[in-house]
């Protein structure tokens, strides 16, 4: 790629932000358009957390066995509401072939290569003036019982062959709530991931869109691609009711809504919006730690100001925004059974929000076969703000030079045109 071509990338959240700060400083001539504002999708309500060690996929050999127990409970971590969708119905059991033992191993070594540079990158980007707010306290897992915590470090034991460090043995109650005081009396045991970290995320995108347009890049909000524009195999121009806005390249970074926009060009992009909630609560004394509570998948971050946010849920119901009170009512009472009556104060700032989901649980990166010049990036799941610097840099090295990394070989695009026959194994 030549400097100064133009690439268009569509979507504004931590993937398509990170990649365009990436290609800025590759050469590139950056113009982002987002459909809302920038930062406001997914990338908003998350609990900010920088977790390499969680970033295997979702499919898992337990998972089937977990689903059958709680997916039909509205109170579940995971739930799908009723209603006949043929494509989900597909995809989900897509998803139940990659629960197996395999397929997992070869996802998670996947992972952690491409999270081989994270915590490097979210250093270069603070010292390369991108100003956002970052903590590194670590990630504390807390549990009810003393087997569920012993389970959980157990699994955890297999990243030690890819160099994270791993405890040895689950903390008891006393050690946790003298770590942790804000936990209350029936957690009975947990460990601290020592090297994980945590951000403000509302911070990190509006800290990479400054740098942006401070380096002349141009970012489109409330603007709607409703089209594309194409010659042969490239596409030449993105199209929003009747605006043409020219592009040398296109990366389509749209979270869950990058399947329906990708449509527009005939090309799969086959992933699920799966709907998660949060909500925030102040208090005088936050948690010291962000906090993972592993019997119910719900999670705790404090950021500035006494904001405490809570987070959890997975509910796979199509791209439907349409916040559902009782499963925020489910978060908050599970929150209290951790931390006591304090998390039970004035709720705010309630949101839900899709993330992209690959029945394979891996992320789609890579260039499309029907287009020379398009590019996809999405299905991060609960990792966009994770591996928004790592894809982004990855991209941007195959935009630019046209060699595509070793480390975006398990994430191509390709494998869905090639991987129909995984389907019968």
């Amino acid at each position: 790629m030549a400097d100064g071509e133009r690439v268009v990338i569509v979507g504004g959240g931590a993937i398509g932000l990170a990649a365009g700060y990436f290609l800025q400083r590759a050469g590139a001539e950056v113009v982002v358009l987002e459909r809302g504002h920038v930062g406001d999708g997914a990338s908003r309500g998350n609990a900010g957390w920088v977790t390499p060690m969680l970033s295997a996929p979702i499919p898992a050999p337990w998972v089937r066995r977990y689903a059958l127990r709680n997916i039909a409970k509205p109170s579940s971590p995971l739930f799908i509401p009723p209603r006949l969708d043929p494509a989900l119905a597909l995809w989900l059991w897509r998803f139940w072939r990659y629960c197996n033992r395999r397929d997992h191993a070869a996802g998670l070594a996947a992972m952690a290569e491409l999270n081989r540079r994270t915590m490097p990158l979210f250093d270069e980007l603070r010292a390369d003036g991108v100003e956002f707010d970052m903590w590194k306290k670590g990630l504390l897992f807390a549990f009810l019982t003393e087997q569920g915590a012993a389970h959980e470090l157990a699994s955890l034991r297999e990243l030690a062959r890819f160099g994270y460090e791993v405890p040895h043995v689950p903390l008891d109650s006393s050690a946790m709530r003298r770590l942790e005081p804000a936990l209350s009396p029936r957690v009975s045991a947990g460990f601290l991931l020592a090297g994980e970290r945590h951000v403000d995320p509302r911070t990190l995108t509006r800290g990479l869109a400054d740098r942006l347009l401070d380096r002349g890049a141009v970012i489109r909000e409330r603007l709607e691609v409703t089209g594309f524009e194409t010659r042969g195999d490239r596409v030449t121009a993105a199209i929003s009711h009747g605006e043409r806005i020219e592009a040398d390249r296109v990366l389509l970074a749209a979270g869950a809504w990058t399947k329906p926009l990708a449509r527009k060009l005939g090309v799969d992009v086959p992933v699920q919006g799966g709907k998660g909630y949060s909500f925030t609560v102040r208090t005088e004394n936050p948690p010291a730690h962000p906090l993972y509570f592993g019997d119910t998948k719900v999670g705790v971050s404090s950021y500035a100001d006494g904001r405490t946010r809570i987070a959890g849920t997975m509910e796979l119901g199509g791209l439907d925004e349409k916040i559902r009170q009782g499963r925020v009512g489910a978060i908050a009472e599970q929150a209290r059974t951790y931390l006591g009556d304090w998390a039970g104060g004035p709720i705010e700032d309630v949101w839900g929000g899709m993330r992209p989901l690959t029945y394979d649980g891996l992320p789609v990166i890579g260039r499309s076969s029907r287009y020379a010049n398009v590019y996809v990036s999405t299905g991060h799941a609960m990792l966009g703000i994770t591996l928004a610097p790592a894809t982004g840099e990855t991209l941007a090295e195959l935009i630019t030079t046209g060699s595509s990394p070793g480390v975006l070989r398990p994430f191509t695009p390709e494998r869905f045109r090639k991987g129909r026959k995984h389907d019968e194994h």
